[in-house]
């Protein structure tokens, strides 16, 4: 009987054991995810002919709060089709929102999203400004990395995204295509 009880207590065992490691392998590990810089990505996944307009989504790792403005531009006219429209960083991460083009217009293929970040358009909240600087200038570091570029030629990282507005006040932009309206990009 006592070799009865030490059998089940030890497939007991095994068994709890077994259950751990297949709840262990099907969880997702965490993980963190880190960034040598400040950045800003966005894509236009939706963009619709009647009624028209375009629908954006983004990340980025500006504090939570952080709000960022789009554009719909024709680079080479150098005219802007739409607004300004602002929407904020959420907690996680990620933003989105909807442009619709100016009175009169439409948006059409070989257009770009402008999305940019800027400590004074909008005016940011004072929680952001802690992070960033009021002028944006903790938007310039990124890690003590080196590059070997062609030529052996060593030069430092630099934020690739960072814009100067004027002055010194620092910002970050990105550009995104807009497809075809009526293409769905979902």
């Amino acid at each position: 009987m006592k070799i009865l009880f030490t059998v089940i207590a030890c497939l007991s065992l095994a068994l709890a054991v077994l259950a751990k490691a297949l709840r262990t392998t099907q969880q997702a590990p965490e993980r963190s995810l880190s960034a040598p810089t400040y950045y800003i990505a966005a894509e236009v996944y939706d963009c619709e002919p009647d009624p028209n307009y375009i629908d954006f989504r983004g990340a980025s790792n500006l504090p939570s709060g952080a709000v960022v403005g789009a554009l719909v531009i024709d680079l080479a006219e150098a005219k802007a089709y739409s607004e300004y429209a602002y929407v904020p960083v959420n907690g996680a991460g990620f933003f989105a929102g909807r442009i619709e083009p100016k009175q009169g217009m439409r948006f059409h293929h070989g257009l770009v999203l402008q999305v940019f970040f800027a400590p004074f358009r909008p005016k940011q909240a004072e929680s952001v400004l802690r992070i960033i600087g009021k002028k944006g200038e903790r938007l310039e570091e990124v890690a003590n990395v080196s590059l070997t570029v062609p030529g052996d030629m060593v030069r430092p990282a630099v934020n690739p995204q960072l814009i100067m507005w004027s002055g010194d006040i620092y910002g970050l932009d990105t550009i995104a295509s807009v497809p075809e309206c009526g293409e769905n990009q979902k």
